[in-house]
């Protein structure tokens, strides 16, 4: 195996914590997957592997996006919290270096585990992964609620806005200024519903299926918010894969109303009826925002963002949204 040479700070960095001394041997690959970090996989001549990741100022998008580089900090932190909880479903922090914002994570074998977004991608549709997902977002968001000092300690107002605030729902209204209010209102919502630790970037490309549990990966967006948030970004994920693979669409809408009505049945921490109206109110301006905003999914054709556009306006329109009118729109717009 040869020695490979990484940037120096995530080499001394991997020092630091223990897991390279200076003549130990290793490969490392650059992970492409992702805007907001550098990572790197590394294997050692003695089989031990770790990822390790190092957040950047500016992301790797077309439009100017920056953020607070100490969301590390946070991200570690998340991990920590959460592994008391579910030990199965975060990974193991291995190191953390809170002044230069490295730290390093267990690494999960492509052999044990898939990454939800290839799956969905590849329509390898099973509705067990969007119960198991459900489950470990609902109980998590039910562990935190209301606990103030969890509350102070993931106070990472600047880094939401910076990374979801302002380019999802800001950015995108100047492309809507007839629906201008209306993102207005969700931002403000999203600032005063903050009732317990969100991830902030839930979605397939940061969750890992297995056999027996799913993992969460990539927390740098976490901060005390609105859980409805979490469950939105989500779905809006399988949402817009549908309309690239109209022909199964049925499994999408089946996976997403699963993922959707088994969380709400197992929430227990405030009325169903308010979160209910918050997350129907969110999901059709984060839709707009995957084909209008700082970071559109790059699977679309022009085609597909107009379908996907109108969908969305149609939903934003309803005076009242819930499940099943939410549904059969989505049926309706999704050709096979």
């Amino acid at each position: 195996m040869k020695i490979s040479s990484l940037p120096e700070p995530i080499y001394k960095a991997a020092c630091q914590f223990g897991l390279l001394e200076l003549r130990t041997k290793f490969f490392y690959k650059k992970i492409t997957d992702g805007v907001s970090s550098d990572i790197y996989y590394i294997k050692t001549e003695n089989n031990k592997e770790f990822c390790i990741k190092r957040a950047l100022r500016k992301l790797a998008v077309k439009e100017d996006w920056f953020a607070p580089i100490n969301r590390s900090n946070f991200e570690a932190e998340y991990f920590k919290e959460c592994k008391k909880i579910i030990p199965s479903s975060f990974p193991k922090l291995l190191g953390h270096d809170s002044k230069k914002y490295i730290l390093a994570l267990e690494w999960f074998k492509p052999e044990q585990y898939s990454l939800w977004k290839k799956k969905l991608l590849n329509n390898k549709i099973n509705v067990n992964d969007a119960t198991q997902v459900s489950k470990i977002l609902n109980k998590k968001h039910a562990f935190f609620f209301n606990k103030k000092n969890y509350e102070k300690k993931f106070s990472n107002d600047k880094t939401f806005h910076d990374i979801r605030i302002e380019p999802y729902i800001l950015f995108t209204s100047q492309s809507y200024p007839e629906y201008k209010n209306k993102f207005l209102q969700a931002a403000d919502n999203l600032m005063l519903n903050k009732k317990t630790l969100i991830h902030g970037d839930f979605s397939p490309k940061n969750i890992l299926t297995g056999r027996n549990s799913a993992v969460i990966l990539d927390a740098e967006t976490a901060c005390w918010g609105d859980p409805a948030f979490d469950l939105a970004f989500c779905n809006n994920h399988i949402i817009l894969k549908s309309f690239l693979n109209p022909k199964i669409k049925n499994k999408y809408i089946n996976l997403s109303k699963q993922f959707i009505t088994n969380y709400i049945d197992n929430l227990n921490w405030e009325e169903k009826d308010l979160f209910t109206k918050r997350f129907f109110q969110l999901l059709p301006l984060l839709i707009l925002a995957r084909v209008d905003g700082k970071s559109p999914v790059e699977y679309f054709t022009e085609k597909e963002k107009v379908i996907t556009r109108s969908f969305a306006l149609e939903i934003l329109n309803k005076n009242q949204c819930n499940i099943n009118n939410f549904i059969s729109t989505w049926d309706k717009y999704v050709k096979k």
